[in-house]
């Protein structure tokens, strides 16, 4: 199976325990089978318009009009579903539009914004760069998305010093705030030359803790972090150094056919394809569980999810999550968010009180209270 790897939806482009949110992932043997982890969720809005005509870092498009906030509302009903976690996405372009510059004032505020939200429903936040490993600039006059490492006319234009050299700037920003459970370095690098993520990561962990900031460090596997072909493109190995030891491994797997998350086809289309549908998503993840557990290593699935409306789909749920939740791998669900309309991935909570979508159901099915 070869995914497609892109979700063009996204962008434009894509409580339980509120207070004990800030714990490291457990270990496989003190996670009791009756006790799943907590829920997280992404909640997106701040990477979306990257695909509008023209975006780059001079033209980063409109807050309000390509790009949005998510409101005070949407945390407070996430947290009220049993969410204790969320995952901003954010545009780099937007944040830092020089690179190497200093970093806007304004990006800054609004990720300052959505974590204030967050904290205020007693909840964390985990910063997602959402950028694929690549920065957006001029090129000959042309916006052109830049690859780290990728060379142009024999130049390369974003490196792995700008990478860190934006960590370095986003931990004196923000490091000691409170809730921050985390700094997702970059998600779902791909097509990049060869150890070019490897390296730029290593750089960007070097950056944060040069700053002093202790905050744990997720970082994504190449290949759009696909889980199914986690051991075919990363190390064999746990590939970043850190003196605090406070590195999580990120793997994102959708159940679809090609593994993009856009769901193409129906139910009845995939189960036709494949007879195995049922087992899928205990196939896809086997490959980064196994890494995990062969290396000790802290894992994070930091992207799944089903059509939330189609209980078919929806009971897919509950043997992946077993299986995460008894690993130790947290999980968080793509995506919540004010925007996403009709997106059929859309776990925005509140739209109708009167029903809990099937994959809401499922999600925190063996929660007490649930």
């Amino acid at each position: 199976m070869d995914p497609v790897h892109r979700k063009t939806v996204r962008g434009l482009h894509t409580s339980l325990n509120p207070k004990n949110t800030l714990a490291r992932p457990r270990a496989l043997s003190s996670v009791p089978e009756s006790a799943p982890l907590p829920r997280w969720i992404s909640v997106a809005g701040l990477e979306f318009g990257v695909q509008l005509p023209g975006f780059c870092n001079d033209f980063p498009g409109q807050l309000g009009r390509d790009f949005f906030l998510n409101t005070r509302a949407t945390y407070e009903r996430l947290s009220d579903a049993g969410f204790t976690t969320f995952r901003i996405p954010f545009r780099w372009e937007r944040v830092q539009p020089n690179l190497g510059g200093p970093l806007d004032p304004d990006g800054v505020q609004h990720l300052r914004l959505q974590m204030n939200l967050a904290h205020r429903v007693g909840a964390s936040v985990l910063f997602d760069l959402h950028n694929y490993g690549r920065y957006t600039r001029h090129v000959d006059g042309e916006p052109i998305a830049c690859g780290l490492d990728e060379e142009f006319d024999g130049q390369v234009l974003v490196g792995p010093d700008h990478l860190a050299d934006f960590w370095a700037r986003m931990a004196h920003a923000f490091s000691g705030q409170p809730g921050i459970i985390g700094y997702g370095l970059m998600n779902e690098p791909h097509d990049l030359p060869d150890k070019a993520w490897v390296h730029a990561s290593q750089a960007a962990a070097e950056s944060i803790r040069g700053e002093g900031d202790k905050t744990r460090l997720y970082v994504a596997g190449d290949r759009w972090s696909s889980s199914p072909h986690w051991d075919l493109v990363n190390p064999s190995s746990p590939w970043i150094q850190d003196p605090e030891n406070k590195v999580t491994y990120e793997a994102h797997c959708y159940l679809d056919q090609d593994g993009s998350g856009e769901y193409h086809k129906s139910y009845e289309e995939e189960l036709e394809f494949d007879p195995d549908l049922r087992t899928r998503a205990v196939e896809r993840l086997e490959p980064f569980l196994k890494w995990l557990e062969t290396n000790n290593a802290d894992g994070l699935l930091g992207e799944f999810a089903v059509p939330v409306d189609d209980h078919r789909w929806a009971a897919l749920l509950p043997n992946m999550l077993k299986s995460l939740d008894q690993a130790g791998v947290q999980t968080a669900w793509w995506a919540a968010g004010d925007k996403w309309g009709n997106y059929p991935l859309s776990l925005q909570v509140g739209r109708d009180a009167s029903r809990l979508r099937p994959a809401e159901v499922e999600l925190f099915r063996g929660f007490e209270g649930s």
